[in-house]
């Protein structure tokens, strides 16, 4: 089945690529994000792409993990480039002030969402892979460091917005507000496809913004007594496995 020329046209806005590369990359992203990281067989990538070669994908990518990484490059590097500038934007309007856990929720959620529904009408399959990829955390791994900068720069900034809540909590909580983003966004794709030109933007950017409040709601709550109790025997059996104790 030969990628759309519609779907091509809306997604190769992203980043430059053309030809085979950009219709496999496209239609990888596409089967990940339905058939799961390794349900998804190149078969049908490169059938979906409507290439007959069968050697297609080992001459352009050469590996599984490399059309994975073709989708973040497609993808990651400009939503990334959003995210920065959205925090830089956010530390200017507060004359240099550490941002709220709502700024630094919004700027994690909004570059994903302004792609989801900035695609001149037809669905994509982007929140779906990203909802896979984090749940193959083998091949996940393979990637930290390299993408998903703009995450790490939301996090640091967490990270010095709340000084006296303990690291481990504010890291803890962000990937759970990362996991909780995602599912959201994906869920909202899948009503993209399924309800087609009767879908509401409207009401997705309702559930957005409610997003937005549910994150910001889970970095600000309070610190339980039995947490942070877990937290300092924790700490102090470390110390005394390091003290040899």
């Amino acid at each position: 089945m030969a990628a759309r020329s519609d779907e091509r046209d809306s997604k190769s806005k992203t980043r430059v690529l053309k030809g085979t590369r950009l219709d496999l990359t496209l239609a990888a992203e596409r089967v990940f994000a339905t058939k799961g990281l390794q349900g998804a067989t190149l078969r049908e990538i490169r059938e979906y792409a409507g290439q007959k070669n069968e050697s297609v994908i080992h001459y352009h990518f050469g590996s599984r993990e490399a059309i994975v990484e073709s989708v973040l490059q497609l993808r990651s590097i400009p939503l990334d480039a959003r995210r920065s500038e959205m925090l830089k934007q956010a530390h200017a309007e507060g004359d240099g002030l550490t941002l709220s856990a709502e700024q630094v929720a919004r700027c994690c959620l909004m570059p994903l969402a302004e792609h989801l529904l900035d695609n001149a009408g037809t669905p994509g399959h982007y929140m779906r892979f990203l909802v896979q990829l984090r749940v193959d955390r083998e091949i996940w791994r393979q990637f930290q460091g390299r993408y998903g900068l703009g995450l790490d720069e939301c996090l640091a900034a967490l990270h010095l917005s709340k000084p006296y809540t303990p690291p481990e909590i504010i890291n803890q909580r962000f990937v759970s507000v990362v996991d909780i983003q995602l599912n959201g966004l994906a869920a909202l794709e899948q009503i993209q496809h399924i309800k087609g030109p009767e879908f509401s933007h409207a009401d997705a950017w309702a559930r957005i913004e409610d997003l937005i409040t549910l994150s910001a709601s889970m970095i600000d709550a309070p610190l339980s007594p039995a947490a942070l109790a877990a937290i300092l025997s924790s700490k102090d059996r470390a110390s005394r496995d390091e003290k040899g104790g």
